[in-house]
């Protein structure tokens, strides 16, 4: 495909693009780099762009998944300054450290078992903060699917941890 294409199809998404990474980041500089980002993988695809349906859809989903990897990367910095921060206070009560590690470990176990859709949901919903219709609009979803989705999320999650904890409790000792 041409330049001309190019012009014509993809760059008058631009601002629509980055105002809905705007509103996924919630950072300018993130999101004009996600859109950039966009962009540019949309133009070396440029042979593929005949085989798709809708340009301008393709466009929001590259950049809705950009950003959703952009916000993985920060929540897992977001972690590891958090254990770092646990490492470096030694005047935190050691127990308490402890357990918590192992009960963050625990829920994230809980959630890597759980169906893409109800990961996904619980991710944003607990992780990230994203609000219900933020969740529905990134993951392109109903607003009772989203609902549907955190509830089944967190009830898995929930009785996975009571029955592992039951059953330490049961062990004999």
């Amino acid at each position: 495909m041409s330049v001309e294409t190019f012009k014509q199809h993809v760059l008058p998404l631009k601002d629509k693009l980055f105002r809905f990474a705007l509103h996924l980041l919630q950072n300018v500089q993130e999101a004009e780099d996600a859109v950039q980002d966009v962009m540019a993988g949309i133009w070396a695809k440029r042979a593929e762009w005949p085989q798709w349906n809708s340009i301008p859809a393709y466009c929001m989903t590259a950049t809705r998944n950009n950003c959703l990897d952009r916000l993985r990367r920060r929540r897992i910095n977001a972690v590891r300054a958090e254990t770092a921060i646990q490492l470096k206070n030694p005047d935190g009560d050691p127990y308490e450290q402890v357990t918590g590690k192992e009960m963050i470990t625990r829920i994230r176990q809980c959630m890597e078992a759980l169906p893409p859709n109800q990961q996904q949901v619980v991710r944003l919903r607990e992780m990230e903060g994203f609000s219900y219709n933020e969740i529905a609009q990134v993951l392109d979803m109903t607003l009772e699917q989203v609902k549907v989705n955190l509830h089944r999320g967190r009830n898995a999650i929930k009785k996975t941890i009571t029955k592992e904890e039951e059953a330490q409790w049961r062990k004999p000792k």
